[in-house]
């Protein structure tokens, strides 16, 4: 069986800096014997493409990367090339129902089986999302003749979506990490004193994440605890990320917050394995993979209700779902972890099951044949 993965989002993905989920999936789906392509939006560059070795038991397979040209058009990737791509594969798996190129490829692909990935889900602050779908709903959904599309979904949330728009073949799959991504380089890791009680966020800037909030709820922390030392990992568009840094400059001149645009995978293994615990406010978030990752190396969690947040619901994971956003609540959650000194009640190999692709394939699997 040979799958195509097509990443209909129109950004350009930087695949040696950033976790990508389709090629986790496409590099656990080569390990059980199937050939795997990925598509990948390349812009106003010409097509082109790459090969990614994968270790096998006994050989080493490629993973073919299509970097195809293309257009964005109100957030919608539009590939000139895409079908004589899509031609040469069996299962064609593409992300997002609200894409027009999803549409148009499981809408009216008849010689080819093709099945959904998707992951965003109602929120009443995603408001621009939920226009757009309105739209896209209107325009381009005919219930009748979608609603018996394979639909794998990220979360329950955007399972509960999807079958709110009438598709009735739904399953909650989850999203996997690479390991591989996470081998640790100790001369690559960021100044931090592990001797601190070190309390982290890794993630965008911006109000979408709550950021202006996390850090209050980190200066109250530090307020109460003096131990308490403070790590933000992450980047944001200018005009917001100005308005956060003039709000967190007296926590970092008085030396308790230290503040990262980005860092590598090597560098946030170790920063995860000195913290005490991650914050994580988010308003809306698809799936937080930080999550996964907080998980893996048994870094206790304190989170908003989001798309990733399913996996504390398993009282055998160290995380907290926190329903509202008051400064006091997080910051008595968080010094109960503090205090208690909350750690993994999972074994390394039991955490590995829990987050990697490898394992999470099964169910990929079974819907690429379900009839």
């Amino acid at each position: 069986m040979k799958i195509l993965i097509v990443r209909t989002f129109p950004n350009m993905i930087d695949t040696h800096q950033y976790n990508v989920q389709e090629i986790g999936l496409a590099k656990a789906l080569t390990r059980q014997g199937y050939q795997c392509g990925i598509v990948l939006y390349n812009g106003k560059c010409a097509d082109s493409v790459e090969n990614i070795p994968v270790v096998c038991d006994n050989d080493c397979r490629d993973i073919t990367i299509y970097r195809l040209h293309g257009f964005n058009i109100l957030k919608n990737g539009f590939f000139p090339s895409l079908n004589k791509v899509v031609g040469q594969y069996d299962i064609i798996q593409v992300h997002e129902y609200d894409q027009i190129t999803s549409w148009l490829l499981y809408s009216w692909s008849k010689k080819k089986k093709v099945v959904i990935y998707h992951g965003p889900y109602y929120h009443e602050f995603n408001k621009g999302y939920n226009f757009k779908c309105k739209i896209f709903d209107s325009l381009f959904l005919k219930v009748k003749h979608n609603r018996d599309v394979l639909c794998m979904t990220k979360s329950s949330l955007a399972t509960d979506f999807l079958k709110s728009k009438g598709f009735k073949s739904v399953r909650t799959v989850g999203v996997g990490l690479d390991l591989d991504n996470f081998a640790v380089n100790s001369e690559e890791e960021l100044p931090i004193d592990s001797t601190k009680k070190n309390v982290i966020y890794v993630g965008k800037i911006e109000e979408r994440r709550n950021s202006l909030f996390l850090l209050d709820v980190m200066k109250e922390l530090r307020r109460r605890n003096q131990e308490v030392n403070c790590i933000i990992v992450g980047n944001g568009e200018e005009e917001y990320k100005s308005t956060f840094l003039t709000k967190a400059h007296d926590m970092m001149a008085e030396g308790y917050l230290q503040y990262y645009e980005k860092a590598t995978q090597g560098q946030l293994a170790k920063l995860y394995e000195t913290a005490r615990v991650m914050l994580f406010p988010s308003n809306y978030e698809i799936f937080g993979m930080v999550l996964l990752e907080a998980v893996y190396f048994g870094l206790p969690v304190l989170t908003s209700k989001n798309g990733g947040a399913d996996i504390f619901e398993d009282e055998k994971c160290s995380g907290i779902i926190v329903s509202g956003f008051k400064v006091e609540e997080w910051v008595e959650k968080a010094e109960e972890i503090l205090i208690k000194n909350v750690g993994e009640k999972l074994t390394l190999k039991e955490r590995e099951d829990l987050v990697s692709w490898d394992n999470k394939v099964p169910a990929f699997i079974e819907c690429y044949n379900y009839k």
